[in-house]
């Protein structure tokens, strides 16, 4: 009989010579008890063995309680019971095992690369399960996730429904390193690039960590919407990850450089430009500014005109048109507009209907002006003003008559003037202008 298979022996047998009772009735064979129990069986506790007879013994001999404490692959047990008519024994067989099975763990192969595995591997577990023997023990099979020290883990069951366990601790490694590109700064205008720069490229990996990645490389061109870099990592075990694209917008080449035209009135400068079809914004920047020296920027915007009626007749200014893109890359163009010369009001030609106010550029120098109206070939005004502008009237007094700014056509002449009233110089003319008075 083998120590795996359950059972209880029992052995009877009738001492020998021992004479029938005298009533005949055979004698009453003891009943041995496990615990309370059968005792069939692995058990994995102490086992008490008590036993049961008929009275009217005689004597008995190994029929007291007996606790058994050691596991054994079988313990016997004997109990003999002595009657008047004869004598009767039996005997049970207890087995005990209380401790776990060990259990050693066995992979299928060797590591794949420098002590990592980089696919599946089987593991299978064995164990020694003592008295009662092995039942049965597990399998598995590890597929990550990725780690140094990933566990596997196994039991195996002995004869008595012990169960011990066991792991072993691989590393483990199926997957390439994540890639993340890395600029050096973010981009320069509106999330476009417009000169170069430098992308890095690095890794992550939970099992045998980045050996290597794409060195680091600068973009700088062509202009692009999107431009891409692309980069890759290695880990420690060889995997090479995807290529990573890193996408940019860049644009580093100008606009057209705006062509500027300037047109100067009495009152006004008045600029136009031509805008390139890439052109998002127009900066205008004139110097001197509106007070003092400093540049100022006149205009912000999509426009491509502007009037300045802040511009002073005798200052020359320098106007400069900047044209961005959308990638604020700036091309631009400067116009220097002299002093306005001659007179300003009225312009050449013009038609007014009341008497007009009259403003010269201004000469360097002049003490007063000598401004002559003529209408035909007849003066009827000579006058001296001291500052650039005279406002004529519709009536005044010259040369003893009365005169009368009545519908027609007029001729106007300017001349400064130097040293005193009594005893003038007189320079080139400032100008010479004709209108024409229309009241109706």
């Amino acid at each position: 009989m083998t120590p795996a298979r359950l059972v209880c022996l029992v052995l009877v047998a009738a001492l020998a010579g021992i004479a029938a009772p005298e009533t005949g009735r055979a004698a009453a064979f003891p009943s041995g008890s496990c615990n309370g129990g059968g005792c069939g069986g692995w058990f994995r506790s102490n086992v008490t063995v008590t036993w049961s007879f008929d009275p009217g013994y005689t004597g008995t001999s190994g029929c007291g309680p007996t606790t058994i404490t050691d596991d054994t692959g079988g313990t016997t047990i004997t109990c003999t019971v002595t009657y008047p008519q004869g004598g009767t024994f039996a005997s049970v067989t207890v087995r005990k095992d209380s401790s776990p099975p060990s259990v050693n763990p066995s992979l299928a192969r060797a590591p794949d690369s420098d002590g990592w595995y980089t696919s599946p591997v089987d593991v299978s577990f064995s164990g020694d399960g003592g008295p009662s023997g092995i039942n049965s023990c597990t399998s598995g099979t590890y597929s990550g996730p990725d780690s140094a020290t990933a566990s596997v883990s196994g039991t195996c069951t002995d004869g008595a429904g012990n169960t011990g366990s066991g792991s072993v601790t691989i590393k483990y490694d199926a997957t390439a390193p994540t890639v993340t590109p890395t600029p050096e700064r973010p981009p320069d205008v509106d999330g476009w690039y417009n000169h170069p720069v430098k992308v890095a490229f690095s890794g992550q990996d939970a099992g045998s960590g980045v050996k290597e990645c794409s060195p680091p490389v600068t973009y700088e061109g062509p202009d692009g919407n999107p431009a891409k870099l692309v980069g890759q990592c290695r880990d420690a075990v060889g995997h090479l990850s995807a290529p990573v694209a890193f996408e940019l917008r860049y644009d580093h080449t100008k606009p057209t450089r705006p062509a500027v035209k300037a047109k100067r009135t009495s009152g006004a400068v008045t600029l136009s430009w031509t805008s390139a079809a890439d052109a998002v914004r127009t900066e205008v920047v004139r110097s001197p500014g509106r007070e003092g020296k400093k540049p100022a920027v006149l205009f912000t915007g999509k426009g491509i005109r502007l009037v300045d009626r802040s511009a002073r007749a005798p200052t020359k200014y320098w106007y400069e048109v900047r044209v961005y893109d959308q990638a604020g890359n700036v091309a631009s163009n400067t116009l220097a507009v002299q002093p306005a010369t001659g007179i300003l009001t009225p312009t050449a030609g013009a038609a007014v209907r009341r008497a007009p106010l009259v403003r010269w550029a201004p000469v360097r120098k002049a003490r007063f002006y000598n401004v002559q109206l003529w209408r035909g070939r007849t003066k009827i005004l000579t006058t001296w003003p001291t500052t650039p502008r005279l406002r004529l009237q519709d009536t005044w007094a010259f040369a003893g008559r009365t005169q009368h700014l009545r519908d027609g056509r007029y001729q106007l002449y300017v001349w400064p003037a130097f040293g005193t009233l009594a005893a003038p110089r007189y320079g080139a003319p400032v100008g010479r202008v004709g209108f024409t008075v229309r009241r109706r």
